[in-house]
């Protein structure tokens, strides 16, 4: 892809600008299995509000991809 262009989220409908690969939403720290999260329902990129709330852990998976907060709930029950 050259230069920016003009997407609109599939997940709230916001327009925004893409430039390609590893553009502004590289730098967000989404992890491996957010990104998979978003891969398995998404064709297209997300704008950065969705972005963000995903890598908060507000959608999807929560960024503490370890597990350990689920195993120490478990314990826990």
């Amino acid at each position: 892809m050259k230069g920016p262009v003009q997407k609109t989220c599939e997940s709230c409908g916001h327009d925004f600008e893409c430039v390609g690969y590893q553009c502004w939403c590289g730098k967000l720290g989404i992890t491996e299995p957010q990104m998979d999260w978003i891969s398995a329902r998404y064709k297209e990129c997300l704008c950065s509000n969705c972005l963000v709330k995903i890598a908060a852990g507000e959608l999807g998976p929560q960024p503490d991809s370890t597990g350990k907060k689920q195993d120490n709930r478990a314990r826990q029950s």
